[in-house]
């Protein structure tokens, strides 16, 4: 009788170890395919081909530039791409940290840096961060969301006050709210 109890619990033991290395092995080809449309993404941005590189996204996808309004479609994707390619943005590069996927959804979140010229031409180095939502389609994974923004200056704490634009946004929260304390009352 106990080794019949044991062999069941060896038996479920098994099952558990079998099913969640097959959702492991699911997780790294999902990983797998996303990091092969990144490699593509890059590598068109490289070439500046925004056209292949909206292509990349699916036909409804979005794209929320840092201080940009959204960008819906893939043409409107082309353009805002186009814009940093002219603009002179080289030497993307993109760090993947982790990926999510559940069904035909995938979430991806990571580290960019890029080269921008500066306003004296010189080129500087710029980082930040991004969150991707992913959509798996007939002809594999396609970007579907797509927001990223800036990392703070090292050694100096970014606040809203510290920029115009959140800082008038954040006067006029406090002008509706005034018993709420904000960094820039």
């Amino acid at each position: 009788m106990r080794n019949l109890g044991r062999i069941a619990a060896l038996g479920a033991l098994i099952a558990v170890a079998i099913g969640s290395s097959g959702s492991a092995l699911a997780a790294d080809k999902v990983r797998q395919a996303i990091d092969k449309v990144n490699q593509a993404w890059l590598a068109a941005y490289a070439a500046h081909d925004s056209a292949k590189v909206a292509s990349l996204y699916a036909p409804d996808a979005s794209v929320f530039p840092p201080n940009m309004d959204r960008a819906n479609g893939r043409d409107a994707i082309r353009k805002i791409w186009q814009g940093f390619m002219d603009a002179g943005a080289t030497n993307v590069s993109l760090h993947t940290i982790d990926v999510n996927a559940a069904g035909s959804v995938a979430i991806e979140s990571g580290e960019v840096a890029l080269d921008v010229p500066g306003k004296d031409g010189k080129l500087g180095h710029w980082t930040g961060k991004y969150v991707v939502v992913w959509k798996r389609s007939k002809g594999g994974w396609q970007l579907y969301r797509d927001i990223w923004n800036d990392n703070p200056a090292r050694g100096r704490a970014v606040t809203p006050a510290s920029r115009p634009r959140a800082r008038l946004a954040c006067r006029r929260a406090c002008a509706r709210e005034p018993r709420r304390r904000r960094p820039c009352a």
